[in-house]
């Protein structure tokens, strides 16, 4: 049982979902020594949100678990190590944990098949992109091929089965259609998605600094979650085939969704001056929004 927490500081409503943006964020990154500073601080909060606290030391008790002894701090670079990187850093410790425990891999596939918290199937896949194991790509096939999968999880899926080598196709089920992935194809991060898509984000970002700065945090963080969304049916494959102009077509309709549902109203004309859509863009922007309510509805249940 967690003890209550002592400290003044009170966490309303969109600071908890603040926060929660930031731990994906730190998960996805693959942060585990920031996340577990950032969840003991929130555990040391006050909250009326019980269901959220108990995700939280959750998430918390699994970090610990999953990487004993690890703090806020231990996961610096020393100086020598700077430039290396945070995941060179956690392919060796991944490597040393593996070599002390021969059966750490079949622990790791074990949690991926019967965890049913989406943030510990996260850092489970995380690891399993950096253990050298015979059995882990056909296992991670094995994986996308059985029970729907949340995107994001399946997304992450086919990353570690890129950061591993990997080659082939896989069919996975989303949005009502079965759709070819090529795993060569997947990108390994972000921001190697093709131009278009970085552009698209980019322009948000751009009008939303002045405009509404506190979405420019949640943005990005709900562009990559549509990407995953979106990644490898007919619709992504028609985003990469549209011309320059949609750019700002799909850029506005992120940006009225996020105002909609995480902010609680937006100003549809007043995005279409800022983003220049014309009428002859019209009916491209219906479809992107379209597609954007389909993702919300997913991401943002409870929302209208």
């Amino acid at each position: 049982m967690t003890e209550q927490p002592t400290d003044n500081v009170i966490l309303f409503p969109k600071t908890v979902e603040y926060y929660q943006f930031e731990l994906t964020r730190l998960l996805e990154t693959e942060r585990y020594g920031e996340a577990i500073g950032t969840l003991r601080f929130l555990l040391s909060c006050q909250t009326d949100d019980s269901r959220t606290r108990e995700e939280w030391q959750s998430l918390l008790d699994w970090l610990q678990l999953m990487f004993p002894g690890l703090s806020a701090g231990d996961w610096e670079a020393s100086d020598e190590e700077e430039d290396e990187g945070e995941a060179e850093l956690l392919k060796r410790h991944l490597h040393s944990k593996a070599e002390q425990s021969p059966e750490y891999a079949e622990k790791l596939l074990e949690s991926l098949f019967q965890q049913p918290s989406a943030d510990k199937q996260m850092i489970a896949l995380d690891q399993l992109a950096y253990i050298d194991h015979p059995g882990i790509d056909e296992a991670l096939i094995r994986f996308l091929n059985g029970t729907p999968l949340p995107p994001f999880i399946q997304f992450r899926a086919l990353q570690t089965l890129k950061k591993r080598g990997a080659e082939g196709t896989v069919t996975l089920f989303k949005n009502g259609e079965a759709a070819q992935v090529s795993i060569e194809e997947t990108p390994a991060d972000y921001d190697q998605f093709p131009s278009q898509i970085q552009e698209i984000i980019g322009r948000v970002r751009e009008i939303s600094e002045t405009q509404h700065p506190a979405l420019a945090y949640f943005a990005e963080e709900t562009w990559n979650e549509f990407l995953a969304f979106i990644f490898g049916t007919s619709a992504y494959r028609q985003m990469l085939r549209q011309e320059a102009a949609c750019v700002d077509v799909w850029a506005c309709a992120l940006h009225l969704t996020l105002l909609e549902r995480v902010f609680d109203g937006g100003d549809k004309e007043e995005l279409f001056e800022l983003y220049g859509i014309t009428a002859e863009l019209a009916f491209q922007w219906e479809q992107a929004y379209r597609m954007m309510q389909q993702f919300a509805q997913a991401v943002f249940p409870g929302k209208a």
